[in-house]
C-alpha cells in the first residue's frame, strides 16, 4: 500500500509540473503567427518574382531568416521548459534532503538520551527514597537506622553522579549536534534563497518576450496584408520588422535559459554542500 502511494504521490507530482510548464511555456508565437496559408504563399512567390533582382533578393533572405528564426525559437522554447522542469524537480529533491540532514545521528542521539533517562530512573528514585528515609530518621532521632541509611546513600552517590554525568553528556551531544544540524540547514536553505530573485529575473526575460511576441503577432497581419494588396516596398519593410522582433523574443528567451542555468548552478552548489 505504502508502496502504491508513493507512486501515485510520485505521477501526481510530475503531472502538477508538466501542467505548470504547459502554462508557463505555451507552444512558440512565432510559430503559430507567421504561417501562410497556401494562396498568400503564392501570392508572396509571385510578388518576389515580380520585382527587381536586389529587392526579390532581400525578400527572399528575410522570409528565410524569419523562418531560421522561427525553428530557433522552437529550439529555445523546448530547451527552456526541459531546464526549468529539471530545476524545479531537482529543487523538490534538495529541499527534502535539506530537512532530512543529519536526521538519523540526531534521532539516535535522542533516543540515547531518553534511554539513559529511562535506565537511571530507578537508580535516582532509590537514592532519593533513602535520602527522605534519612533525614526523617535524624528528624526522629534513630541514629542506628539513621546510619544505616546514611551508609546506603552514601554507597550509591558515586553511581548517581556517574548516572547524572552520563545524562548531561548525553544532553550536551544532542543539544550541540541540535544546533550544528541547524546551522547547516540555515547556510543551505540561503544558499537556495538566492533563486529567487532569478525567478523574478525569468519572469520579467518572459513578460518582455511576450510582448515582443505579440508585437510580432501585429506585424504579421501588416505583412499578410501588404502580399494581398502586392505592395512590395511595405512587404519588405514588414518583413524587416518581423525578423526585428523575432530576434528579439529569441534574445529574451536565451536570458531565460541563462538564468534557469544559474538556478542549477545553485542547486548543484547545495548538493555538493549536503552531508554525505
Amino acid at each position: 500500500m505504502m508502496i502504491i502511494m508513493k507512486r501515485l504521490s510520485t505521477l501526481f507530482l510530475s503531472l502538477m509540473l508538466t501542467l505548470m510548464l504547459v502554462t508557463l511555456f505555451p507552444i512558440s508565437v512565432l510559430a503559430a503567427s507567421f504561417e501562410l496559408s497556401a494562396s498568400a504563399r503564392t501570392s508572396f512567390d509571385k510578388m518576389v518574382a515580380s520585382a527587381n533582382s536586389a529587392s526579390a533578393s532581400l525578400m527572399n533572405n528575410q522570409y528565410a531568416n524569419i523562418l531560421k528564426l522561427q525553428q530557433q525559437d522552437q529550439d529555445w522554447d523546448k530547451k527552456i521548459k526541459d531546464l526549468h522542469y529539471s530545476n524545479e524537480e531537482t529543487l523538490i529533491v534538495v529541499k527534502k534532503k535539506i530537512q532530512l540532514v543529519d536526521s538519523g545521528k540526531l534521532t539516535t542521539l535522542q533516543t540515547q538520551l531518553t534511554q539513559a533517562r529511562e535506565r537511571y530512573k530507578p537508580l535516582f528514585s532509590m537514592y532519593e527514597s533513602l535520602n527522605q528515609q534519612k533525614a526523617i530518621a535524624k528528624k526522629l532521632n534513630h541514629k542506628e537506622i539513621y546510619n544505616l541509611l546514611l551508609s546506603q546513600s552514601e554507597s550509591m552517590k558515586i553511581a548517581v553522579q556517574l548516572a547524572r554525568t552520563d545524562i548531561r553528556n548525553k544532553e550536551s551531544s544532542y543539544t550541540t549536534a541540535k544546533s550544528k544540524i541547524a546551522a547547516t540547514k540555515k547556510i543551505l536553505r540561503a544558499t537556495l534563497d538566492d533563486i529567487a530573485p532569478l525567478k523574478v529575473q525569468i519572469k520579467v526575460a518572459k513578460n518582455a518576450a511576450s510582448t515582443t511576441q505579440k508585437k510580432f503577432t501585429t506585424e504579421t497581419s501588416t505583412f499578410k496584408q501588404a502580399i494581398k494588396n502586392g505592395n512590395i516596398s511595405t512587404t519588405s519593410r514588414s518583413l524587416d520588422t518581423l525578423v526585428t522582433h523575432a530576434q528579439k523574443v529569441i534574445e529574451h528567451k536565451q536570458k531565460t535559459y541563462l538564468l534557469e542555468q544559474k538556478i542549477s548552478e545553485i542547486e548543484r552548489k547545495v548538493q555538493l554542500q549536503l552531508p554525505s
